[in-house]
């Protein structure tokens, strides 16, 4: 049985060892939800996620400007408990590797987060 301890919180995902994730563990899923989304994917919401896909094969000096524009414009529009710091990217295609250092919205000089996550 899910007794959550937060009014944060959503059902963990397949594989993981607890039952729920709460507080910035569910926005960090909730982040890694949107950018795993291409737009239109959800027919429900067809704005939903993030653009960022369209560049995955581009050349790195178009991929980046794009890659912000699009994860920042996903994570305002969809996440408001986020907000981001910066946007930093690591490797090369086509192991590139993207990683967004977030705090809390509602926390004023709180702790930053990093989530990483594999571009292509």
């Amino acid at each position: 049985p899910v007794n959550p301890r937060s009014r944060h919180w959503q059902i963990a995902p397949a594989g993981s060892l607890k039952d729920t994730v709460e507080d910035a563990s569910d926005i960090e899923q909730c982040l890694l939800n949107i950018l795993a989304t291409r737009k239109g994917e959800d027919v429900c919401r067809p704005t939903f996620g993030s653009g960022h896909h369209d560049y995955t094969d581009a050349p790195e000096d178009v991929l980046v400007p794009n890659f912000v524009r699009e994860i920042t414009l996903a994570v305002q529009t969809w996440e408001k408990r986020a907000v981001l710091e910066k946007i930093t990217f690591e490797g090369a295609a086509p192991h590139l590797f993207v990683s967004l250092h977030w705090r809390v919205a509602d926390d004023v000089a709180g702790e930053i987060y990093r989530t990483p996550f594999k571009a292509a």
